[in-house]
């Protein structure tokens, strides 16, 4: 009996499936996408696109970036992290993501999002996050999300 409630707490506390003690948590999904100007879709190529992110739960935040290609395509991984707490004691999620582009004019808020989930594409309900956003609007409510992008078809 002491030997089944050991595997038991050990199974909870070090690997158990989701809500594992420690476990492994989808911050902000792999996000694939494009800059473009204007309605016909020129793309802009050399932009420094910036993910900014921070989970509410931790405290925890981050940023990463890259650089549009000569089609404006960008691309970001999936951020995770890791809580002591969070996978066993009750809550709703908090991830506050941005992304934004330097524009020669300034920063640009493309996306702007509350993630209230933990799981990869959680975003969009499982939907990946293909989006396309332009660089000659200005950032307002677009379906899930403010800023200047819409989903990429």
């Amino acid at each position: 009996m002491l030997r089944t409630w050991a595997v038991i707490v050990f199974f909870i506390f070090c690997g158990g499936p989701g809500m594992a003690f420690g476990g492994s948590f989808v911050l902000a999904s792999e996000v694939q996408g494009r800059l473009v100007e204007g309605e016909g879709g020129a793309p802009l190529a050399g932009v420094t696109i910036r993910r900014s992110w921070n989970w509410g739960w931790t405290g925890r935040s981050g940023t990463d970036e890259t650089v549009t290609d000569n089609e404006g395509r960008f691309h970001f991984d999936e951020v995770t992290g890791r809580s002591l707490t969070a996978g066993i004691v009750p809550h709703e999620p908090s991830i506050r993501q941005e992304i934004t582009a330097e524009l020669a004019t300034g920063p640009l808020t493309l996306l702007s999002l509350q993630k209230s989930n933990y799981d990869s594409n959680g975003e969009l309900g499982g939907q990946p996050m293909h989006i396309a956003c332009r660089s000659d609007l200005e950032p307002d409510a677009r379906g899930f999300f403010w800023g200047t992008c819409s989903l990429d078809q």
